[in-house]
């Protein structure tokens, strides 16, 4: 068990002896994502990342500078696009195979977005995307041009009464869940739903839903889900909608909760998944490689879109707090949808209010290595009913890698959305570093695992990588923010309100394909 002297001694590593925290907010000293300093202890040590908030609030947010006081240049380009996560880079590869000059603007200090990963004991690890379920012509095209090639992605689990339940959705493995003759029913009815194809409700979306479509939209996951009659599949979808969708299924709708869940039955309904070691970060540092170096520009913020007369003009800014402006022809936005408004001038205002509407959760992935295995490395992704919230999910990254390890470790990573209210400890490291170490303390014990065969923990703060699918976002919101505007186009994932790997890729390339047909 972990004891309150063990919370002391790991609470006093993750912030440093001295008590004062070692990752400052930009402002009072380097960003967290640029300088990460590792504090060890006498049995584990820690790390804290976050992307680049702090630059973004003061150009974005809170316009905190002089431009006057900054040093200018100026670049000419076809196209620019703001964003290198994988929509932006599905859109840059399509607009430079054909022919165009582009300029792709990074915040971050490294490509891919919420498709990024870390290492420990060489074992890669996801800090976001973990997968992809369907090889697309272009994803299979990609990974055939930079020379790379997915796994099938290991089966998920379901820990349950402390037994670890595979294949979950299978007849036998549901008739053995100690729950009603109901509710059993009511699971394997949902399932049956899931593999009826002409049901399931799909992306991109269309600018006009269906009716159907629209009454899905217009309902929560958990209205969908009573007809079942089951409390524990609604726990189930609970917490796959709080990993995977950003919330509760109170504040998910059930045309994302359809489209998304269908997928993950498993490969004995024909559902395959993919992957690469550490999540998506192969497929989007491939996508990457295929492109100009000098066609991406990383650490530079760009805070202002004007449309022009001839085109278009953005600003950004350097780590060397120099102003860039470029001139071009379009303008693809691949980023979030929320921060536009800051960003483009005259937007009208029914589709700022659309933008505006979109809802992001804080989300903190926290990564352990261990010096015990403690699922099998056959197992994927462990979903914890039984955890009421404060762990969803556990990815175990042991079975996502290619090569044989050399040494004997185990890396584990929790997964969850945050409540909206706790948004502000994501930039406070003293706060972060409690919540962690308070998941991780919940986690150990739920587990029943000693914590001294924890040697190495990693924290990883998501401001606004995730798009809540909220009832009523894919019948009007999301078409409406998504819309062109002159010569500024829209192309991320969260033009779908639902943000995954294929619906930040279809965006992308399609973004791409609407401004080169513009454009002939």
């Amino acid at each position: 068990m972990f004891t309150p002297k063990d919370r002391r001694e790991f609470l006093k590593i993750l912030i440093g002896g001295t008590g004062a925290a070692y990752l400052a907010i930009q402002g009072c000293g380097k960003d967290a994502s640029t300088e990460i300093k590792n504090i060890v202890g006498p049995h584990q040590q820690a790390r804290l990342k976050r992307q680049r908030h702090a630059i973004a609030h003061a150009y974005l947010r809170d316009k905190s500078f002089d431009a006057n006081k900054l040093n200018r240049t100026s670049l000419q380009t076809d196209i620019v696009i703001i964003g290198a996560g994988a929509s932006g880079l599905a859109a840059g590869l399509t607009l430079q195979d054909a022919g165009y000059s582009v300029l792709i603007f990074e915040n971050e200090h490294q490509i891919g977005g919420a498709g990024i990963k870390g290492s420990m004991h060489g074992i890669a690890y996801p800090y976001g995307s973990v997968y992809f379920v369907e090889e697309t012509e272009e994803i299979l095209s990609i990974c055939k041009r930079a020379g790379i090639e997915s796994m099938p992605a290991p089966e998920d689990a379901v820990l349950f009464k402390g037994a670890l339940i595979e294949n979950f959705w299978s007849d036998s493995s549901i008739d053995t869940l100690p729950i009603s003759s109901l509710e059993k029913n009511g699971c394997k009815r949902f399932r049956d739903l899931l593999l009826h194809e002409s049901f399931i409700p799909s992306y991109p979306l269309s600018k006009q839903l269906s009716p159907q479509e629209a009454q899905l939209d217009g309902q929560t996951s958990r209205s969908f889900l009573k007809q079942y009659q089951s409390p524990f599949l609604e726990t189930m979808l609970d917490i796959y909608s709080k990993s995977s969708m950003g919330a509760s299924i109170d504040e998910t709708n059930a045309f994302c909760l359809l489209n998304f869940f269908s997928s993950e039955l498993g490969s004995e309904f024909g559902k395959k998944r993919y992957t690469f070691p550490g999540g998506m970060n192969a497929l989007y540092t491939g996508i990457a490689s295929l492109i100009k170096p000098d066609f991406i520009k990383t650490n530079h913020l760009a805070f202002s879109v004007k449309n022009a007369k001839d085109g278009v003009e953005v600003q950004s800014v350097n780590d060397e707090l120099s102003i860039v402006t470029v001139k071009a022809k379009k303008v693809i936005m691949a980023g979030p949808k929320h921060i536009a408004p800051f960003m483009i001038q005259d937007l009208p205002d029914d589709q700022k209010t659309a933008m505006l509407s979109m809802k992001y959760p804080p989300y903190a992935t926290i990564h352990m290595s261990m010096k015990e295995e403690i699922f099998p490395g056959s197992i994927m992704d462990v979903w914890t009913p039984e955890a009421n919230g404060f762990c969803t999910d556990i990815i175990c990254s042991n079975a996502m890698q290619n090569v044989k390890l050399s040494e004997q470790a185990y890396v584990y990573s929790i997964f969850g959305a945050m409540p909206q209210e706790q948004r502000s400890l994501l930039l406070d490291d003293a706060e972060l570093s409690s919540y962690a170490l308070h998941i991780i303390q919940k986690t150990m014990n739920y587990l029943n695992k000693p914590f001294d065969i924890l040697d190495n923990a990693e924290v990883y703060a998501w401001g606004h990588a995730l798009a809540i699918p909220y009832p009523g976002s894919h019948n009007g919101p999301a078409q409406t923010a998504s819309r062109p505007y002159g010569n500024v186009f829209f192309g991320s994932s969260d033009n779908d309100a639902a943000s995954s790997v294929e619906n930040a890729l279809a965006n992308g390339f399609t973004t791409a394909k609407e401004i080169i047909a513009s454009l002939s």
